[in-house]
């Protein structure tokens, strides 16, 4: 009955892997949004919801596997670094979402 209830748990944990973003902690919170574009540069990405920005990041990572010799990547990854700024210009949130390419 123990080991079904701990395979039980492992599974969960496995499948269960969250989907979107994740909140993260970066150097920038507390910060002012001009420290933000002074040592990322401007986002290409900016976004107004209410009287708040969400200032996108994108970077791309390919996956070329355990064999380095392919001339194509396995697997393309779009990661979003997404910094949200209130309206006194201060960044309070940060997450990350890591997508696969298609």
């Amino acid at each position: 009955m123990k080991f079904l209830s701990l395979l039980l748990l492992c599974t969960s944990l496995f499948f269960c892997t969250p989907k979107g973003p994740q909140t993260f902690s970066s150097p920038y919170l507390g910060k002012q949004k001009q420290e933000l574009i002074d040592g990322k540069g401007l986002a290409k990405d900016i976004r107004i919801s209410g009287t708040n920005e969400i200032h996108i990041y994108r970077s791309y990572e390919e996956y070329y596997g355990k064999n380095n010799k392919r001339t194509t990547p396995k697997k393309t990854f779009i990661i979003e670094y997404i910094y949200y700024v209130n309206k006194n210009g201060i960044i309070y949130k940060y997450q990350v979402w890591k997508k696969k390419k298609k």
